[in-house]
């Protein structure tokens, strides 16, 4: 868990991590290669969880040997999938991180959005519905890694 104090907004207890995948931790369906040191240090503070509609069809192997739950998206409604998928746990200890219009009620349902603009770019919704925008996915993994940089953005 990472606990952290924000000022004017409390204590944040973050215990879930939920991430898109593509444009998020991957560009044309192969994972970032830094990416994977980055899930193995943050699974030691963290549950994570991917979920993806798997555009690309390598989601499980990219992820195989990973400390993460991979869930490839069923319904026809992506957006609300994610969503839901963040309110399987308590709101309040999951942080989301993700740059797509089906992102954009997953980040706003969690205790933390954001969103990542990244080589794709992102949708505008998306990152309206988040509470950090970054650079790209190094950056919000440094956010977590070094949770004083959330309380310096965050506080208010």
């Amino acid at each position: 868990m990472i606990e952290l104090m924000i000022p004017g907004k409390g204590v944040a207890a973050l215990e879930v991590l939920v991430l898109d995948y593509n444009g998020t931790l991957a560009l044309d369906g192969n994972m970032l290669e830094s990416v994977r040191e980055h899930l193995r240090r943050l699974a030691h503070l963290m549950d994570i969880h991917i979920l993806t509609s798997d555009t690309f069809g390598t989601v499980k192997r990219q992820c195989q040997g990973l400390p993460v739950q991979v869930n490839v998206l069923t319904s026809s409604n992506h957006t609300k999938e994610k969503a839901n998928y963040v309110l399987n746990f308590n709101p309040d200890h999951v942080v989301a991180v993700g740059n797509g219009a089906n992102d954009q009620l997953m980040l706003e349902k969690a205790y933390l959005g954001i969103g990542v603009i990244g080589f794709e770019g992102a949708c505008t919704s998306a990152l309206l519905s988040s509470d950090i925008i970054v650079k790209d996915i190094e950056d919000a993994f440094g956010l977590l890694l070094k949770p004083q940089r959330l309380k310096a953005t965050l506080r208010q």
